[in-house]
């Protein structure tokens, strides 16, 4: 049979491990890195027979116009590209016709998520809703529901209330307490001292409070009672104090976090997820969907995707994720996981360390784009559960541009498998670790 040409347009390792996987499929590829319209326009030239252009980079807008300019030169050409953006690749699919849209996260957020939430998970099917787990049973994958810890809202919220992560929800809730702590204990003394009614002990009180004016039948009392309402008047105004400056600092600065709601931080039985790129952000939506609370660490508070993070309603904390103690405050040993995956390499072994020493027994799945590096990873530390995106990626990539009816890809041990309709799971060509 005659091998099926592709030409392959793009740059970097993504783009690198595709052209491999797709001469491991059987596939002559033709490889064009960064090329002009006449590049294009050469290598789509009569009589070069390319089945499939496939437009492999991290880069949306490299994707786009690439894409646009193969359409240009040739309107009949089936295409593969990935695209992050789904703004944008809801447009490409709806404007370019004959042009199949997908993303590395997309394609290899299952992967890591299935191990996130359970040691017998090779990955998550994401077409069900919820989305339900992949097990593997001889050379199928059998469907599974997700055994999800049960989360008690009551026990949540009050973990959310007085356990916050945020320093200026503490000072928040300590003066809201102090504040009412103080309303209550000056209305009983009212009530029992002073024998006011209940409307005037209340009202009082809330004189003190305010820092109106003290409860005047005060002046009539004893002579123990007005020392303490003296000591508690002092002691509202620290109250008021801690209050005041943790409502102004959340109203005037950018909340990631929230106390209450989808965005506080959760506090047992959640994933924390590190690195809030492209496969981060993507690996939250996904386990949030999954029904496990999530957390997501990013070192930059301005990076490309916190905002649109903070819109979906995700808990953002922002920070190192190796540092020891921010994984302490995030409750690293009450988690069921740790996903280290930001696009460094070596930083994600560093988080991996870090999570280890807090918590031996955490499941910790570390994303890797070095086929090198992820082998040196898992045979030398032993720190955790090693996917190759990049490699896994590629797979279904080569997969799609060559015509097979392959749905996802799954990981068993290092190998790749590419997973079909019907559960049935297909040796890759390439390995998911060099």
């Amino acid at each position: 049979m005659e091998r099926r040409r592709i030409l392959l347009i793009g740059d970097g390792d993504i783009a690198n491990e595709t052209a491999e996987a797709l001469e491991g499929a059987g596939a002559t590829t033709i490889r064009l890195d960064t090329p002009d319209e006449d590049e294009v326009r050469d290598a789509l030239g009569e009589g070069a027979g390319i089945g499939t252009v496939a437009i492999v980079a991290r880069d949306d807008a490299f994707v786009l116009r690439s894409a646009l300019v193969v359409r240009y030169v040739d309107d009949d050409v089936p295409m593969l590209v990935t695209i992050f953006d789904e703004t944008m690749a809801a447009h490409v699919r709806s404007e370019i016709r004959r042009c199949r849209v997908t993303s590395l996260a997309d394609i290899v957020a299952p992967s890591l998520a299935g191990p996130c939430l359970a040691e017998g998970l090779v990955a998550v099917d994401p077409e069900h809703e919820p989305p339900v787990g992949l097990r593997e049973e001889g050379d199928r994958a059998v469907r599974t529901p997700i055994d999800i810890p049960s989360r008690h809202r009551v026990r949540a919220l009050l973990q959310a209330l007085f356990h916050p992560y945020d320093r200026s929800a503490g000072l928040l809730l300590f003066g809201a307490l102090g504040i009412a702590g103080v309303l209550i204990v000056e209305t009983i003394g009212g009530l029992v001292v002073l024998g006011q009614g209940p409307a005037d002990a209340l009202y009082g009180a809330g004189k003190t409070v305010a820092t109106v004016d003290p409860n005047q039948d005060v002046d009539d009392g004893p002579t123990w009672f007005k020392s303490f309402i003296t000591a508690s008047m002092l002691v509202t105004l620290v109250f008021e104090a801690s209050f005041t400056a943790g409502l102004v600092n959340r109203l005037i600065d950018r909340r990631l976090t929230g106390i209450v709601g989808r965005r506080a931080v959760p506090r047992r039985d959640h994933v924390v997820v590190i690195g809030l790129g492209q496969v981060g952000l993507r690996l939250c939506t996904l386990l949030r969907r999954c029904g496990v609370g999530v957390v997501a660490v990013d070192e930059r508070e301005e990076g490309e995707n916190v905002g649109m993070a903070r819109e979906l309603g995700l808990p953002v904390v922002i920070g190192r994720g190796g540092d020891v103690s921010l994984l302490r405050r995030l409750s690293l040993g009450r988690a069921v996981a740790l996903a280290a995956v930001t696009d460094d390499d070596l930083e994600n072994i560093t988080i991996a360390m870090a999570a280890r020493a807090i918590a031996p027994e955490l499941r910790v799945v570390i994303r890797a784009g070095d086929g090198r590096l992820a082998n040196e990873t898992r045979s030398l530390f032993r720190i955790g559960l090693v996917r190759d995106v990049h490699r896994i990626a590629a797979v279904l990539l080569a997969a799609q541009a060559t015509g097979s009816p392959a749905r996802s890809v799954v990981c068993k041990g290092d190998d790749a498998h590419l997973l079909h309709e019907d559960g049935r799971l297909e040796p890759a060509p390439m390995r998911a670790a060099a």
